[in-house]
């Protein structure tokens, strides 16, 4: 009786035991889910306040675009730049797109050695920047005929696998100059190419707007006689062609062939607006016409700010 009733016990204790291990198991898992749906949720939480933060810094972008379109704002203005909060803001910045070179206005045998001059800036040889230059005008023209020898037409593009290039007509976008003989040049000298050209514009760089090193570039001045033209155009606009390329040391011979590619006033409004909402930025840069009074818009995309949080 004594034997039987400890076998008894042990077989209930043992029972005991498996259902003991089967509630923390239990627990273990139930456990393993809460704090997997607590981390779910939070995730969850953290991407809808990045995305609402987002979505107010394009927002506040667009604010800084509305009030830059005023034909009454001028650069500088501090309507500009406003502080809706401690961490909402935006900063806005008018220019003209003939701030840059127009790219499809260059391709023409009397400014390709602006061009050629702009790659020889880059660390471009003066044989590569011709060849690559002239790449560029049969890209564009309308017959199959090599202008140098190390250009590139139809066949060459043939020989590489691409029967439909080139394209014989202007540039449509900058991103198409990727597919351009030779483009790879360029992208290794200025990976920051595209800041210096535009498609926009009518075809002139103007000497109000355009940066130091890009009327460096175009120009065959000094970039140290560059900065000190836009140093004192800060301060006040620059009033004449003259002014200019004396500032920029340039006379002459020089100097009167560059009078047609300069401007003191471009007629294509640019603006880039940045705004921020806490950790979330977002840059809008706008191209628009003013010359029949109301803004039209040629140009609306977003571009990356270093430092702007990204879902």
């Amino acid at each position: 009786m004594l034997v039987r009733c400890r076998i008894q016990i042990r077989r209930k204790t043992a029972a005991a035991g498996s259902v003991l291990l089967a509630i923390l198991c239990l627990v273990a898992v139930l456990s393993f889910l809460i704090v997997t749906a607590v981390s779910i949720a939070k995730q969850h939480g953290d991407m809808q306040m990045a995305r609402q933060g987002v979505m107010r810094a394009r927002q506040l972008a667009e604010m800084g675009v509305a009030v830059a379109a005023h034909p009454m704002i001028k650069p500088g203005d501090p309507l500009l730049r406003r502080s809706l909060s401690g961490i909402e803001r935006f900063e806005a910045i008018v220019s003209t797109e003939e701030s840059r070179l127009n790219l499809n206005a260059l391709l023409t045998e009397e400014r390709l050695p602006v061009l050629e001059r702009v790659f020889v800036s880059w660390g471009i040889s003066a044989a590569d920047a011709q060849g690559i230059a002239t790449t560029l005008m049969d890209w564009t023209d309308a017959d199959d005929l090599k202008r140098r020898p190390d250009s590139a037409e139809k066949m060459e593009y043939a020989r590489l696998g691409f029967s439909d290039r080139p394209l014989n007509r202007k540039l449509s976008k900058l991103d198409e100059l990727d597919l351009v003989a030779r483009a790879d040049e360029i992208q290794k000298a200025k990976p920051d190419w595209r800041s210096f050209f535009t498609l926009r514009g009518n075809g002139q760089l103007d000497v109000n707007t355009a940066s130091a090193e890009v009327l460096a570039a175009a120009t065959g001045a000094s970039l140290e006689n560059a900065r000190q033209l836009v140093q004192k155009r800060n301060y006040q606009p620059l009033q004449s062609l003259e002014e200019a390329l004396a500032l920029l040391g340039l006379a002459g011979q020089q100097a009167t062939e560059l009078m047609p590619l300069l401007t003191l006033h471009g007629p294509t409004r640019r603006v880039e607006s940045i705004g921020t909402a806490g950790d979330a930025r977002c840059g809008i840069a706008v191209v628009m016409h003013t010359d029949a009074g109301t803004p039209r818009i040629a140009e609306w995309r977003e571009f990356p700010v270093e430092g702007a949080r990204r879902l």
